[in-house]
């Protein structure tokens, strides 16, 4: 079942942007669908089922109203109303469609008027009115069996029938304020009760019925909408992966041809043109880097985007990354520390978990103030048989608001735009990280507090 379970909820939002929108809008789609149709399945059933009971109460009390009445006239004209009625006054009394039995008991128990559809329901309901039901005036549900006449067994006895619904309401028979006798009166309501259960399927299978068709219809409506939109963002995605490999050139052209007027000897004289050139030259790196930030995304977006992946030390790796960016680290007097065993192989992409390092420690290094701290730890470990992959980096940074937490993988997205103009970057690194985990079917997750630091966990099945 859970992996049944998990199956569907990877096919659901697993994918591309496109598929996990058009899924997300099939979903959405068929549940107000399907909503409105369950609420109007319940309206009707709990309408009918309001309705047609009340109905056969209704006839029930009245039936039991009325001859209760007839008794009532009798007994108060009748000088001994604890005798047996008189013929007159049970002529009054008879079984029908709406009437399937009817008994009259006195005080000390004899039986005064009784008739019924079928004789063997007498034993039936006069045990159950010694074990006290019926009493109030109110009106029960109860289930007698009924018996196939032209069937008996081999001592002659007429073989059992089926279990049959009937409504049974009883009402007193006072004379000068004491009690005589008691009449019971019983409708059967098979039909209705077997109605009610079968329109109960009926509804269920036209509701899962129409479930399919409402999946049916809402992806077919979410696919038409994705469409045009999904074609502008491929025009756009072309053009930016286009755009970003034609600038890698010129770019690389005009930093070579930097480089060479800062070797000038004339250069060194000259303190405005040297910083200049040292101005000129930053903007080309980040221009470069956001280039190719941006070429990073549009192959990611594509179905070019695969893990090359090979046996490797992750230590290794780590420790490559935190020599790489150690200068920058010491600029704001930042301690970065790595917590992880000496031999730690894993069978990925090596280039991708480098990647995912920098991106995720140079973010940590870029918002924790001057004197602070950087934590990396990597391990290993298994988890309902697969192996696991985990990357922290933890700072004492400035932490993130709660509110931005949900957006904070965003492409583009800033918490703190005039802090970002200050740190430098464009809003893409988290969202570089999230593509490579994401491309890995891994997990990226983040734990931070205003003022004391975030915490980045990733999780990576091997």
């Amino acid at each position: 079942m859970k992996r049944n379970l998990g199956s569907l909820k990877k096919r659901l939002f697993d994918g591309d942007l496109f598929d996990r929108t058009r899924n997300k809008l099939t979903l959405q789609y068929s549940g107000v669908l399907i909503a409105f149709l369950s609420l109007f399945v319940i309206l009707v059933y709990v309408l009918l089922y309001l309705f047609i009971w009340n109905d056969q109460r209704a006839r029930l009390n009245d039936l039991a109203n009325s001859e209760i009445h007839t008794l009532q006239k009798w007994a108060d004209q009748d000088s001994n109303p604890t005798r047996r009625p008189p013929r007159s006054v049970e002529e009054a009394f008879s079984t029908s469609t709406d009437q399937s039995f009817y008994y009259l008991l006195s005080e000390n128990g004899d039986l005064h008027l009784a008739d019924e559809i079928q004789p063997e329901l007498r034993t039936q309901v006069m045990e159950a009115i010694s074990e006290g039901q019926f009493k109030g005036g109110g009106i029960e549900k109860v289930t007698l069996q009924t018996f196939a006449n032209l069937s008996t067994d081999e001592l002659g006895h007429p073989n059992p029938g089926k279990s049959a619904r009937f409504l049974v309401t009883d009402r007193e028979l006072i004379v000068k304020q004491v009690r005589v006798g008691t009449l019971y009166v019983g409708k059967e309501v098979t039909f209705q009760h077997d109605l009610f259960r079968w329109l109960l399927m009926l509804l269920v299978g036209m509701a899962l019925l129409f479930f399919v068709l409402a999946l049916w219809f809402s992806q077919l409506m979410s696919r038409k909408a994705i469409q045009p939109i999904a074609r502008a963002y491929a025009r756009q995605r072309e053009f930016v992966a286009d755009a970003s490999h034609e600038l890698r050139t010129p770019l690389s052209v005009m930093l070579r041809s930097i480089e060479a007027l800062q070797l000038e000897e004339s250069i060194e004289g000259d303190p405005f043109s040297k910083n200049v050139l040292i101005g000129m030259k930053d903007e080309v790196n980040s221009i470069t880097k956001l280039v190719g930030e941006l070429l990073h995304l549009a192959r990611t977006d594509s179905d070019d985007f695969v893990l090359d992946r090979s046996v490797f030390n992750l230590k290794a790796a780590a420790e490559t990354v935190r020599h790489k960016l150690q200068p920058v680290a010491q600029a704001k007097d930042i301690a970065i520390h790595l917590d992880a065993p000496d031999e730690l192989l894993v069978n990925w992409d090596a280039e991708k978990a480098t990647q995912l390092l920098v991106l995720l420690l140079d973010n940590a290094i870029k918002y924790t103030p001057d004197k602070g701290s950087v934590q990396v730890r990597l391990a290993d470990g298994m988890e309902k048989g697969v192996r696991f992959l985990t990357i922290e980096v933890q700072d004492t940074g400035i932490g993130i608001a709660t509110e931005a937490l949900p957006r904070i993988f965003d492409r583009f997205y800033r918490q703190d735009k005039s802090r970002t103009r200050k740190t430098g970057g464009h809003g893409l690194g988290l969202a570089i990280a999230k593509n490579i985990v994401d491309a890995s079917r891994g997990t990226i997750q983040v734990e931070s507090t205003v003022g004391e630091g975030s915490t980045f966990r990733v999780r990576i099945p091997l």
